[in-house]
């Protein structure tokens, strides 16, 4: 009874290929490493298919449906039909071979020796089908790695190094049997066939070779931001006195990474803004904090709502939903201070902020980690040139074109309007309209509160009042 080889239990079939034995042999060896790429490819195709990720794989869906139908239908029970035939043949190639050895009679075993041979021109054949099958895998294998799920790019680099395994064995069988033939027409057609297949090899293994230096100079580049996010929490962190010139520069540090590495942090759609990559949240994640907004965190000995807490013991930052927009991206950027300057607090409420505050009485982390949030939040040189782009100035004073820029009619009814300097600010930061331009607000473009903002806007020097 003919053994189905592929029915064997893995240590089984396994056990027969390393038994000494000529079945299975290379082919079937060949045909094994072709079929081990079909469910590779299908594994990363199914994560692709997945409905949680299909949003993020729109371009290739229909592509990689495809390439499953292909292999289930066709190239998967081909391969397993080649698989056994290939073993099956060259088992009759070889018993012919060793009925010629045994034979004494001259003409029965040159008769026996064709015999042999003629049987090897079905195993010659067969190893061509397979790496024929093995090529449009490994062509599948490439867009595979190059568009379906990013995370399964191991199962697709090895699928495509499967294939590319098979087609180096079929040559190899291809080449050893010829030389059991003199020349004639069967040999220089499958020498010709030989020959286009080693070149299709040739090509996919430099395809293969660029997927291998993606694979690395991507890890290259996450183990650098690994390394620089370690470093940017271990600068400040734990110091008893820190300047705020200091807490500016780590502030800077983080959006410079931020921005640098946006691609990795971003996978789905990358900021193109510089502004949009001020999210405290994605930061807080990196440092391998949970981040959740809930709808309530309690309330604090003031009966006040808690805006967040942070639990340094479990990695933990809680921000409460209930507060406006404003509020909540200042409380995260002030519980991301926190994180990077602060081990020492355990678990830490805080109540609900949405700009720095200055009172004499508040503990010295807090103003760090408020000063840390209006740095982050309102990066010095993106807030200046986007200042200078609505104001053309690099210090609005309040004057008389000011004030007509504005849409006031003298300086007087400004000053009315504004009272002083923070007024004034105020104004500035919540302010739509200016020389007859229409703009969004800058304390909006930021997503900060007008209060944050107006305390940014002198902070910077970018506003003033005119010596009168």
């Amino acid at each position: 009874m003919k053994i189905k080889l592929l029915q064997l239990t893995t240590e089984k079939l396994l056990e027969k290929i390393g038994a000494g034995n000529h079945k299975p042999g290379s082919g079937s060896a060949a045909a094994l490493n072709a079929i081990l790429c079909c469910k590779l490819l299908l594994t990363v195709i199914e994560l692709t298919l997945d409905r949680k990720r299909q949003m993020n794989y729109q371009n290739c869906l229909g592509e990689c449906k495809s390439i499953r139908d292909k292999i289930n239908t066709r190239i998967g029970p081909k391969l397993e039909d080649l698989f056994q035939k290939d073993s099956d043949q060259f088992d009759r190639a070889i018993i012919k071979r060793q009925e010629r050895d045994r034979e004494t009679n001259q003409t029965k075993k040159i008769q026996l020796d064709l015999e042999a041979r003629q049987e090897l021109i079905s195993s010659t054949e067969l190893p061509l089908q397979i790496a024929n099958l093995s090529i449009d895998l490994a062509n599948y294998s490439v867009f595979v790695f190059d568009n379906a799920f990013k995370s399964a790019r191991g199962d697709s680099g090895v699928a495509l190094s499967s294939a590319l395994s098979s087609i180096a064995g079929c040559i190899a069988i291809v080449s050893l049997n010829l030389q059991s033939f003199p020349k004639n027409d069967w040999t220089e057609k499958i020498k010709e066939q030989n020959s286009i297949i080693r070149q299709e090899y040739e090509r996919l293994t430099e395809e293969n070779s660029k997927r291998l230096d993606i694979l690395n100079e991507e890890a290259e580049r996450k183990n650098e931001f690994m390394a620089q996010i370690l470093d940017i929490r271990k600068s400040l962190q734990g110091r008893t006195k820190v300047t705020y010139t200091e807490i500016e520069s780590l502030a800077k540090r983080v959006q410079i990474c931020m921005w640098n590495n946006r691609d990795l942090i971003w996978k789905k759609a990358p900021p193109s803004n510089p502004i949009e990559i001020l999210d405290p949240k994605k930061f807080i994640k990196l440092l391998q904090y949970a981040f959740n907004e809930v709808d309530t965190l309690g309330v604090n000995e003031f009966n006040d709502e808690i805006a967040g807490i942070i639990d340094n013991q479990n990695n933990v930052i809680s921000i409460s939903s209930m507060y406006p927009t404003v509020v909540r991206n200042f409380t995260a950027a002030h519980e991301l201070g926190h994180a990077l300057m602060h081990n020492k607090l355990i678990i830490h409420r805080d109540k609900p902020l949405d700009k720095p505050v200055t009172s004499s009485t508040r503990p010295t982390e807090e103003k760090q980690a408020d000063k840390f949030a209006a740095c982050f939040l309102m990066p010095v040189k993106l807030l200046e040139n986007i200042f200078i782009e609505l104001y053309q100035t690099n210090q609005l004073l309040i004057n008389e074109d000011t004030a007509f820029a504005l849409g006031f009619s003298s300086v007087d009814v400004l000053l009315d309007e504004v009272k002083d300097r923070r007024g004034f600010s105020r104004l500035i930061a919540q302010n739509t309209f200016y020389a007859s331009r229409i703009f969004r607000s800058i304390s909006e473009r930021f997503k900060v509160s007008v209060e944050a903002m107006a305390i940014r806007l002198e902070e910077l020097d970018l506003v003033n009042m005119e010596n009168r």
